[in-house]
């Protein structure tokens, strides 16, 4: 069952590069495509726990940091640090595609990996869930599967507002499309 764990783990890194390598390097300001720089304002979680760094305007971590989106043809590359739940700040790397795009909105699919988890794993209920269901690999270096739903509204050809909602949490903030 650990063989098929890692598998499963360097599979999904191996998908992440392969999506960095497919998309394409053309930007243009009046569609989705091109890249787009993330800058978290405000965190909040589903459920309440004591290990959440609790911040500025009652921010739950995901306060700070960047996260850089590569986008093309609906498919998106996504890599950063940006400060997680607990306080601390994680490198993000994260592959995803479109559910749904106008000309105003973008609706899409992220999946990836998070590392400088270490405090998740504090928790008793967190603990029992992923050591039970990631490959050792993971858990040795305090890293977490990330799952998000993007949703992203423009304010003006280059700049709009991003909310990403995971199982655990809401996280809301800015982007600039350069």
């Amino acid at each position: 069952m650990e063989t098929i764990k890692n598998i499963i783990a360097t599979l999904l890194v191996g998908l992440a590069f392969l999506g960095a390598m497919l998309i394409g390097t053309q930007a243009n300001a009046q569609s989705w495509e091109g890249t787009h720089i993330y800058t978290p304002v405000h965190t909040k979680h589903f459920s309440s726990n004591p290990l959440y760094d609790n911040s500025r305007l009652g921010s739950e971590g995901g306060s700070e940091g960047f996260l850089i989106t590569r986008s093309s043809n609906g498919l998106h590359f996504t890599m950063g640090i940006m400060q997680n739940s607990y306080g601390d700040y994680s490198k993000y790397l994260m592959f995803g595609f479109n559910l749904s795009e106008s000309d105003t909105s973008q609706l899409s699919i992220q999946l990836g990996v998070a590392d400088n988890y270490g405090k998740a794993y504090l928790d008793e209920v967190n603990a029992r869930l992923m050591n039970r269901y990631l490959p050792s690999t993971m858990i040795e270096n305090s890293r977490i599967p990330i799952v998000t739903a993007t949703y992203k509204v423009r304010l003006t050809n280059l700049i709009g507002l991003q909310f990403n909602l995971s199982p655990a949490f809401i996280n809301s903030g800015l982007y600039i499309q350069v």
